[in-house]
């Protein structure tokens, strides 16, 4: 097992490092990167669920409403499995896999922290809700953020 995570951990880096026509793959763990927040996150999407058992809705209703403020909070301390391929851009949350085509985006920009990816052409007020944040582990930023830039120029994309 211990064997396993090494290899995964040493993945990102190596995938970093490939050829621009490799996929690009690496995972953010919240935990390791902003364990303040991710805590945070968590005691409060535990602190809503319990509010909610505690109006005294019908069980199937309160259910519904923890399973909804848990995973509004989730991005931030569920891990995210994040990959840039010759198809286009997918993050892996906990709702399962988000995919954009690159015929689908119209704007990247890549910095320190992630990639911004958005079917807008500029700066749009819809970017928080229909796209898509690819974050970076900070140890590997550097490195992938340099990546990320290659790619996105194969696709004629202003970083």
């Amino acid at each position: 097992m211990r064997a396993a995570r090494a290899i995964a951990s040493a993945a990102p880096v190596a995938a970093a490092v490939a050829p621009a026509s490799e996929p690009l793959e690496w995972t953010y763990q919240p935990w390791r990167e902003r364990p303040g927040r991710a805590a945070l996150a968590a005691t409060g999407a535990l602190g809503l669920c319990l509010v909610v058992l505690g109006l005294g809705l019908a069980p199937l209703t309160a259910l519904l409403l923890c399973v909804v403020s848990v995973s509004v909070l989730a991005p931030v301390f569920v891990p995210a499995r994040c990959r840039i391929d010759a198809a286009g851009v997918a993050v892996r949350g906990p709702g399962g896999w988000r995919r954009r085509a690159w015929g689908n985006v119209g704007r990247a920009r890549s910095g320190p922290h992630g990639l911004l990816v958005s079917p807008f052409s500029r700066r749009h007020w819809l970017d928080p809700w229909r796209g898509m944040f690819l974050p970076f582990p900070a140890a590997q930023a550097a490195t992938l953020e340099r990546a990320a830039r290659v790619r996105l120029a194969e696709h004629d994309l202003q970083t």
